[in-house]
């Protein structure tokens, strides 16, 4: 007969490193989770794991807002793999910050249009799978990770070479 037993646990619980009224705030933006916003997914992914972590992380880092909108970004990938998409972010709750001339959206392409290939968008195969991130305005596309006006694009030429304006602009100065 083998018999193995273990020593006891004399370790110190390591709760969250939060003041008393500190973590009753935390605990209330934590709980967002709870809401209806997210109740979609609940039967799926059990929310209690990701709020003691979101509690946790928010009292480790004094209530800083970007441990909250990380660990509910988790949460609602989790959802995502188990086939339940939540629209969650808004300009007030954990806004997406996204560069000059280009707004959020839930839902971006995975080709976007850019001065090289403007169709290129729209051209996409267009799948189910799309991710939240940034798009360029209306008469902007992208140029080098920035969002550029459509007319400052440069052209192809013949053999589908592609050349920026400021390529053109150089050229153009030193063949004269």
């Amino acid at each position: 007969l083998l018999s193995c037993s273990c020593l006891p646990d004399l370790r110190e619980d390591d709760g969250p490193p939060c003041t008393a009224e500190n973590k009753q705030v935390i605990e209330r933006q934590c709980n967002v989770l709870k809401s209806d916003k997210f109740k979609v997914c609940h039967s799926l992914v059990n929310p209690d794991d990701f709020i003691e972590i979101c509690i946790y992380d928010m009292c480790q880092y004094d209530g800083m807002k970007s441990a909250l909108c990380d660990i509910v970004q988790v949460y609602v990938d989790t959802c995502k793999n188990h086939g339940v998409t939540i629209k969650w972010r808004n300009s007030t709750f954990c806004p997406l910050p996204c560069p000059p001339r280009s707004h959020y959206k839930d839902c971006v392409s995975a080709c976007p249009s850019t001065c090289s290939d403007i169709f290129a968008s729209s051209l996409c195969e267009k799948t189910e799978e799309c991710t939240e991130g940034c798009e360029c305005d209306d008469n902007y596309v992208l140029s080098n990770g920035n969002c550029v006006p459509l007319s400052s694009c440069g052209c192809r030429d013949d053999d589908n070479n592609y050349y920026s304006v400021s390529s053109l602009w150089s050229k153009s100065l030193t063949s004269k």
